[in-house]
């Protein structure tokens, strides 16, 4: 089971992606991932589910990842560069607050993730 600490990542292939597109999108976010100094990110498995996720397609991207030293901030700032980069998506959620990180301009996407972030800073 995902612990309640884990912050879930969900990547989104920009239009129709597939399954096999989704899975390596979240394969090559885990490896940019973990050039920072994270204590884990793991794709999310059906033993590893969070609560409420409905089937095996349904995880097919989710990635789990204990940020340890990194910082929550310093996780988040990756991913929004790796999503400007690639042209998709990613939800990131802890504790059930999710925020969608997207092709937003870089300003307007910084306000929502600073704005999550102040909600979550003393996970950090």
């Amino acid at each position: 089971m995902v612990e309640c600490s884990d912050l879930l990542v969900r990547v989104n292939p920009a239009g129709d992606g597939d399954e096999a597109e989704t899975v390596g999108l979240a394969r090559r976010l885990r490896a940019e991932l973990l050039d920072l100094d994270i204590d884990a990110v793991e794709p999310v498995s059906e033993a590893v589910a969070p609560a409420g996720a409905k089937g095996l397609s349904s995880l097919a991207g989710m990635l789990a990842v204990r940020w340890g030293t990194a910082g929550l901030a310093a996780v988040l700032a990756r991913i929004r560069d790796w999503v400007t980069r690639n042209g998709c998506s990613a939800e990131v959620t802890i504790d059930g607050d999710t925020v969608k990180v997207t092709g937003a301009t870089r300003r307007q996407q910084e306000q929502l993730v600073n704005a999550w972030l102040a909600r979550h800073a003393a996970s950090s």
